[in-house]
């Protein structure tokens, strides 16, 4: 078959599965744009706030979509700006349609929601808090980053030593004892040579099986709920640093949307359900336990008693709320939330970071031992051959 053919054929493939899995009017550069863009989006949403506040609602986000695109170009914020005016204009003035697909799509929906709700100033407000969760979780990813970089680096040089061994180390020590029949290697020279021959014959699976696990560890996140995944939550360092990412953003975003000093606050319920929208199953798992606890007259304290946090986090916000009550209880647990959670992730990140180093090095230390002590043998074992 012609290549050009199979591309074409491909590119058919891949653009009517992006149309029927992604936002109406979301093109792949754009995707791609909000991709690089991330990083960006607590400064961003705190510019809307600023220029909604400053021009006191005289510049429509069509104009600063407008002098985005004039400013920024072919930058990932330029071509998000010409993304969003488009989608701006056909989708009448939605900001659910606008965003969708290239913003977090919880806050999409909090953002949408609010503007229909309270107007320009309530998502100024919801900007500004926005931008402050973003900023937040920036900074607990940067921590988690900066403590696991150097154990990935030292992951990588363990998995190339093993990458290695048939394309190098062990051909080389089978071509310097060439005198020596197979028959005569030691037990710790042959068991090397297997394991490169193992390596050779089955690194397409291995590196297939790893990505598979990698994916469906990446899958479970979003997707696995339940007392299993309770468990993981509970004893596994992954699934527990998903969850203190996810209650930080959801205590966050709740105590910004109930505030009792902010006219345009919304109840408890409202707020609630705005956070369903867009949330992944796992999400939406805790947010309708909460929901039902809402609706059954439950307002205390149990209504984070359904996972989505660590057991220390509810029994503190337990006793704030006996002590302060509901709403003042989250805007305090919104100010202390920042140094509990990150200095908890920050211990976290180092165990496991420190954990990943150490057997890294262990593990390249054996195989390396293992190569030592199979020259050893094989030099012993080339001079019995020999003296026979």
């Amino acid at each position: 078959m012609n290549l050009s053919i199979l591309i074409d054929r491909w590119k058919y493939i891949f653009n009517h599965w992006w149309r029927k899995h992604t936002v109406k009017g979301l093109t792949v550069d754009a995707k791609i744009a909000s991709i690089i863009f991330s990083g960006q989006q607590g400064d961003y949403y705190l510019f809307l706030a600023d220029t909604i506040k400053g021009t006191r609602g005289r510049k429509s986000l069509t104009s600063i979509f407008i002098s985005d695109i004039e400013r920024y170009g072919n930058s990932a914020r330029g071509k998000l700006s010409a993304h969003w005016n488009k989608q701006y204009k056909t989708g009448g003035g939605s900001l659910h349609k606008t965003f969708g697909g290239t913003l977090p799509a919880d806050d999409v929906s909090v953002l949408d929601t609010l503007l229909n709700t309270g107007g320009e100033r309530a998502l100024e407000n919801a900007l500004r808090d926005l931008a402050e969760n973003s900023q937040l979780l920036a900074k607990a990813r940067g921590i988690v980053l900066a403590a696991t970089l150097g154990s990935f680096v030292c992951l990588s040089i363990t998995a190339g030593m093993f990458i290695a061994m048939p394309m190098f180390t062990v051909p080389k020590i089978v071509d310097s004892f060439s005198m020596l029949p197979l028959s005569e290697y030691p037990e710790s020279a042959m068991s090397l040579v297997n394991l490169s021959e193992f390596v050779n014959g089955y690194w397409p699976i291995i590196v297939l099986g790893l990505l598979l696990f990698i994916a469906l560890v990446v899958w479970s996140l979003s997707y696995v709920t339940g007392n299993f995944r309770r468990f993981l939550d509970k004893y596994l360092f992954v699934w527990g640093l998903h969850r203190d990412f996810q209650s930080i953003k959801f205590l966050s975003t709740l105590a910004a949307l109930v505030r009792q000093s902010d006219k345009n606050a919304v109840n408890l319920k409202l707020a609630l359900e705005m956070q369903v929208a867009g949330a992944s199953r796992w999400k939406k798992y805790h947010l309708s336990k909460i929901l039902d606890f809402v609706t059954r007259g439950k307002v205390g304290p149990e209504i984070f008693t359904t996972g989505i946090m660590d057991q220390t986090m509810e029994w503190y916000i337990a006793d704030l709320i006996q002590a302060r009550g509901f709403s003042d209880a989250l805007l305090f647990v919104k100010e202390r939330l920042k140094d509990r959670v990150l200095k908890r992730i920050t211990v976290q990140s180092l165990i496991f970071g420190w954990v990943l180093i150490l057997t890294s090095i262990a593990v390249a230390a054996w195989l390396l031992m293992w190569h030592m002590t199979a020259l050893d043998d094989m030099r012993q074992a080339v001079w019995l051959y020999l003296s026979k």
